[in-house]
């Protein structure tokens, strides 16, 4: 009966208290509206105005970091955005680069094409000769003899025996060697340097010419020696000398079909000591091999 007794009122009470549900959104608006509208009206009356001021000194320093923390993550996606640009813009002009590069070398090489074919023509305006030009590959290979290899072979016409002739300087077009090995793009030639090269030539001077021969002397220390001239024949410094054409017809142990009469080789540089039947003299050749990187292969002599 006690026990009864006690705990009724106690959940009485407790019915009494609790509330429905449904009522409850409503209680907390009207509680919130009260709170609000109090602050309004102690704010009106500026009250709040000391608690307004600690809490903005508060809360400041916090939103200024925000605020930094904000534009440094702002400024590092927009840099990690301008590396990505940069990187394009980096790969678009090093191609923009090499596009010129290869035109600049283009049109280099158009400028040296026509270089040469400038004085190829200018050659051919003055001799009658058929001409192929070919570039020098490979000079002087052999520490043992005077050869260098041409960018030209038996598929462009050329043949064992056949004149090559170059040009440098101010110096007129002048013979540089004889195709002595024949691929069907590439030659070797002898160089006029060379102690196996011979060529007939002759020695103008005051209207008429004297035949000798010519032969290369590098591997003794010089560069061309003019031999078997008549002793009786005044000979000077400075006289020019050029092929005789007779090559072929002297019979010598050459691989040479026809060396075309006419072909500058240099002038007499200076007068050796003679014999009792010829006399001899070392010559000065037009052509530097060694500088030539570009010849012509004589194709036909006009004959």
């Amino acid at each position: 009966m006690r026990d009864y007794l006690d705990t009724r009122p106690i959940k009485l009470r407790a019915e009494h208290l609790s509330l429905p549900t449904s009522r409850r959104p409503f209680v907390l608006a009207l509680l919130l509206g009260l709170i609000a509208g109090s602050l309004l009206f102690l704010d009106r009356q500026g009250l709040l105005a000391p608690a307004r001021t600690v809490f903005q000194e508060t809360i400041s320093p916090v939103a200024q970091r925000l605020t930094r923390l904000r534009d440094s993550a702002a400024d590092f996606w927009a840099g990690i955005q301008h590396i990505h640009h940069l990187r394009e813009e980096n790969a678009y002009l090093r191609e923009q680069i090499g596009d010129l590069r290869a035109d600049l070398i283009a049109r280099e090489r158009v400028l040296v094409e026509n270089t040469w074919l400038r004085q190829q023509l200018s050659i051919q305006s003055r001799q009658p000769w058929e001409l192929v030009g070919a570039e020098v590959v490979v000079n002087s290979p052999d520490a043992g003899r005077r050869v260098m290899t041409i960018a030209c072979g038996y598929e462009e016409g050329v043949r064992v025996g056949m004149a090559v002739i170059g040009q440098t300087d101010m110096e007129p077009a002048a013979l540089v060697g004889i195709v002595e090995e024949v691929a069907p793009h590439t030659a070797k030639v002898l160089l006029m340097t060379d102690s196996g090269c011979q060529v007939s030539a002759r020695v103008l001077h005051d209207g008429t010419s004297t035949l000798g021969l010519v032969q290369g002397q590098w591997q003794l220390g010089s560069r061309l020696r003019l031999e078997q001239l008549d002793r009786e024949i005044p000979l000077t410094i400075g006289q020019v000398v050029v092929t005789a054409g007779l090559t072929s017809v002297l019979m010598l142990p050459l691989p040479m079909s026809y060396v075309p009469d006419g072909i500058p080789i240099g002038t007499i540089e200076t007068l050796l000591e003679s014999d009792d039947l010829t006399q001899f003299a070392e010559l000065r050749p037009y052509v530097d091999p060694d500088q030539v990187r570009y010849v012509w292969i004589v194709l036909n002599h006009g004959d």
